[in-house]
């Protein structure tokens, strides 16, 4: 089964859970001095692998396990003592990429590969359990596999929920939510199963002050739905997380004190900060970062209260950190804003260009096409009209022409309204639709259904031409004859010349006027020579127009037909 690639939001997400593991396991083996430091290289790495496994699962996840076993050895090697936070000897860093693997492999692998790569993850593991420092008691170890199975059991669920999601033609708007939305949520279990063991290693009054963490992880991941309110709700929670702690203490009494920082609780409020400031308006968003900092803040002391053994020091070290995660969300939030913004910036410019694109490709066809077939029915009937009552027969042909050209005029019509509604590519027409390989048919053609003036044609054109360039010179070569018959007073003859240089196609349109009509047939819209030039300049020429000597007028327009030379 082809599963689509993970979506480049995902890969963000992914990079900043573990960036911010890796921040909480430094600061963890900072406060337990230096014989923990050991541990971050192989977590590091870890962390690694796990954003490989993002492009390549299999590859990631054996990497990973590869990882923890050789970070097995050099722990034993450095006599380094891993300062972890839930389960035994195994930082925070290497739990999340862990978890990451499983989902990526169970997601996006076939079966045996996702079971030969998840077997090989867990076996990793145990020995990463049973080997770094080999002090474990039974009790540790049974509490350590009792979370770690919880944690790889909901991994694969997650994978397999993804991989059935992927599988899906169309998708619901909270399949869309749990794809983008999965690295926080298991990282947020993953913490949640390590505050459970805290609290079943320190006290079971512990474990009501999850109250707050449990309704801030939910308001994280629905956050991105409405990020003001969700946080609203995440503060009311965090606020009265310690009265229920509080209460539970009173009536489940116990020997032990609780820890005061919930580990989730933090992590859900560092996410909801991040998403509010993102995508929230600017007050609310800076109003509700305040009060649930303010809240984090207040249940941590008032936590602190039925904990006597976390001293001054130790409570003014976690407040601390509190304030560096807080800077590291806001910046994390206000990041992601600036490249939402620059992105929305990005997309607005490109549709706006090709707007416009779109806009001058069909006003260029627009007069070129269409206003050259309506000029030549204009010019036809004020020739019929001064000749009929002298030579009806004359009349009679200009008639036939007359339709001809408004035929044709309809035709190009309809092309054109068929690219406006997206059946054609914009700046096709008939005459377009029409163009062959044969510039000097072409151009025949052009000038033989040209109703004013005689026209003298002179090439000499190569026999392979651009397509692009051949039609240029069409418009060219018809925009100039339609000038001649709207403007060009008293002309007798047109000569068309069409050259070829050693790289270039000149045009030349000269005809003998002996002035310029201050009122030309049909009207001028003044944008004849503006879409020569711009037709000619697109494909990097040169164009130019201007009087003629002695008398009449002249265009002209030098086409690259020959590539430049590349220098090897």
């Amino acid at each position: 089964m082809t599963v689509p690639p993970i979506l480049p939001r995902t890969n963000r997400w992914l990079l900043t859970l573990l960036a911010l593991s890796l921040l909480i396991d430094t600061l963890a083996s900072l406060d337990n001095g230096r014989g923990a430091l050991g541990a971050l290289p192989g977590a590091a790495l870890m962390g690694v692998c796990g954003l490989l496994g993002a492009q390549k699962p299999a590859e990631g996840a054996i990497a990973g396990a590869f990882t923890l076993v050789g970070s097995t050895f050099l722990i034993r090697k450095l006599d380094t003592v891993p300062r972890s936070l839930g389960i035994n000897d195994l930082l925070l860093t290497e739990m999340a990429a862990g978890v990451a693997l499983v989902v990526f492999v169970v997601w996006r692998c076939k079966p045996l590969v996702s079971t030969f790569c998840t077997t090989m993850l867990v076996g990793a593991t145990l020995f990463a359990l049973h080997f770094r420092t080999g002090k474990w008691s039974s009790l540790s170890e049974f509490r350590s596999l009792q979370v770690g199975l919880l944690m790889l059991v909901v991994s694969v669920l997650i994978g397999v929920y993804l991989r059935g999601v992927s599988g899906r033609r169309t998708e619901t708007e909270l399949g869309n939510l749990v794809r983008r939305q999965w690295p926080l949520a298991a990282a947020l279990a993953m913490m949640m199963f390590l505050d459970l063991q805290i609290g079943a290693n320190s006290s079971r009054t512990h474990i009501f002050a999850l109250f707050g963490a449990l309704i801030a992880s939910v308001c994280a991941f629905f956050a991105p739905r409405a990020p003001v309110s969700m946080t609203l709700v995440a503060t009311t929670g965090v606020a009265l997380s310690p009265f229920v702690l509080f209460v539970t203490g009173g009536v489940l009494p116990s020997s032990q004190s609780g820890a005061p920082v919930v580990l989730t609780e933090i992590a859900a409020s560092m996410a909801l900060i991040a998403f509010v400031i993102r995508w929230g308006p600017k007050w609310p968003a800076g109003l509700s970062t305040g009060a649930l900092s303010l809240a984090n803040v207040l249940a941590l002391q008032l936590r602190a209260l039925s904990a006597p053994d976390s001293g001054g020091d130790r409570l003014s070290s976690f407040g601390l950190y509190l304030v560096i995660l807080l800077i590291v969300a806001v910046a994390t939030g206000l990041y992601f804003r600036s490249r939402d913004r620059e992105r929305t910036q990005s997309v607005r410019s490109a549709v706006t260009g090709a707007q416009q694109s779109e806009r001058l490709a069909l006003a260029r066809e627009l007069h070129d096409v269409v206003a050259h077939h309506v000029t030549g029915i204009v010019v036809q009937a004020q020739a019929a009209r001064l000749v009929s009552d002298r030579d009806p027969q004359i009349a009679v042909q200009a008639l036939a022409k007359i339709e001809t050209s408004g035929v044709e005029a309809l035709k190009a019509m309809r092309f054109l309204v068929a690219s406006m509604r997206g059946a054609k590519p914009a700046g096709t027409s008939q005459a377009t639709e029409q163009a062959t390989t044969d510039l000097t048919a072409d151009l025949k053609a052009v000038v033989e259904n040209f109703s004013g003036p005689p026209v003298r044609l002179s090439l000499n054109v190569p026999d392979v031409v651009p397509q692009e360039v051949g039609r240029s010179v069409l418009r060219v070569v018809q925009e100039s004859l339609t000038n001649v018959g709207k403007h060009a007073l008293g002309a007798r003859s047109v000569l068309v010349e069409v050259r070829t240089t050693s790289s270039e196609l000149h045009v030349r349109v000269t005809d003998d006027g002996t002035g310029r009509r201050t009122d030309p047939v049909g009207g001028s819209g003044g944008y004849g020579l503006v879409g020569m030039r711009e037709r000619v300049e697109l494909l990097g020429g040169r164009f130019a127009a201007g009087p003629a000597e002695p008398v009449g007028w002249q265009v002209d327009a030098w086409l690259p037909i020959q590539e430049e030379d590349t220098v090897t």
